[in-house]
C-alpha cells in the first residue's frame, strides 16, 4: 500500500498483529495490551517502514545457496545511500537504525543454526484471522529437512531485526522468551496448515524465531493446545475492545490514512 506524501499516520480499522507482535502482546500486562492495542491501531508509518528492505535481504541471503554476503553488501550500500539524502531527520533516523539491525544481524550468524538445511524464500502468506485479528505469519525463509528415512521435515524461520530493550532481570529475560515461544507456536500452525505437501511433515524443532540482537534462537513446543487457545481468547478480547480505543494525544487525522 502506497503512502500518500505527508501522511505520518496508519489507522487500522480492524485489529491488526503480525507473528512477532501477537506473540509479545500474549506475555504483556493490562496496561501493556492497552497501549499495544493504541500503537497498533494508530500505527506510526515511518516504524513499519524502518525494516523493511533488510527483511526483503535477510530472506535473499539466506536463501541463497552459498548463503552470498554480496546480497547484505547491496542492502548495506542501499540504505547508506538513503542515510546520506534522506530529506528528513526522521528518514536519515530509519536508515541508522536498519543499517544497526544489518551490523547486528551479520554479527550473529554464528548463533544461527543453518548448516545441513535447505532453505527457500517464504512466498507472501496470506493472513490468518483469528477471532477477527488479522495475523500476519510471514516467514523469513521455509526450512526443509530431507531424511535417509522418514517423511521429509517442513519448518520455518522468523528472524527478529528489532534491536529493541536488553533484559535487565532474569524475569524480563524470561517474558521475551516466552513471547518469542508464542510466535514459534504460530509459524509451527502456518506451516502444518499452509507449507507442507503429499507426505511432508512439519516440525516443531524447525519452526524456529531468531532474535539477532540477543542472538536467542527459540524453537516451537511439541504441546501447545493450552497456550494456543489462550492466544485464540486474547485475539478475541481485542477485536472486542477495537472499536472504542481512543488515538494518542499527537493524533492529527489529516495526516493519517486508513485501511481495513
Amino acid at each position: 500500500m502506497a503512502v500518500p506524501p505527508g501522511k505520518i499516520w496508519r489507522v487500522n480499522r480492524r485489529p491488526r498483529f503480525t507473528l512477532l507482535e501477537l506473540g509479545e502482546y500474549m506475555v504483556a500486562d493490562d496496561k501493556q495490551r492497552e497501549t499495544m492495542r493504541r500503537n497498533l491501531k494508530y500505527e506510526r508509518i515511518s516504524r513499519s517502514l524502518i525494516y523493511s528492505k533488510l527483511h526483503q535481504a535477510v530472506s535473499s541471503f539466506l536463501a541463497s545457496p552459498v548463503r552470498d554476503r554480496s546480497v547484505l553488501a547491496r542492502c548495506r550500500a542501499m540504505i547508506e545511500t538513503e542515510r546520506d539524502t534522506a530529506e528528513s531527520p526522521q528518514r536519515r533516523d530509519n536508515a541508522i537504525y536498519a543499517l544497526r539491525s544489518l551490523d547486528q544481524f551479520e554479527a550473529s550468524l554464528n548463533a544461527l543454526p543453518i548448516a545441513g538445511l535447505v532453505i527457500e524464500r517464504a512466498p507472501l502468506a496470506h493472513p490468518h484471522i483469528i477471532h477477527g485479528v488479522r495475523v500476519s505469519i510471514q516467514p523469513t525463509v521455509l526450512v526443509r529437512v530431507n531424511r535417509p528415512r522418514g517423511a521429509p521435515l517442513r519448518g520455518a524461520i522468523a528472524v527478529d531485526l528489532a534491536k529493541g530493550d536488553t533484559p535487565k532481570s532474569e524475569a524480563i529475560k524470561a517474558r521475551m522468551t516466552q513471547a518469542m515461544t508464542y510466535s514459534a507456536m504460530l509459524l509451527h500452525e502456518h506451516v502444518g496448515n499452509s507449507v507442507i505437501g503429499d507426505g511432508e511433515r512439519s516440525s516443531p524443532d524447525h519452526c524456529q524465531v531468531f532474535h539477532s540482537h540477543r542472538q536467542e534462537l527459540v524453537c516451537s513446543p511439541t504441546n501447545y493446545r493450552r497456550d494456543l487457545a489462550n492466544m485464540e481468547a486474547s485475539c478475541r478480547t481485542a477485536a472486542a475492545l477495537w472499536q472504542d480505543i481512543e488515538p494518542p494525544a499527537s493524533f492529527d487525522p489529516a495526516l493519517a490514512i486508513y485501511r481495513n
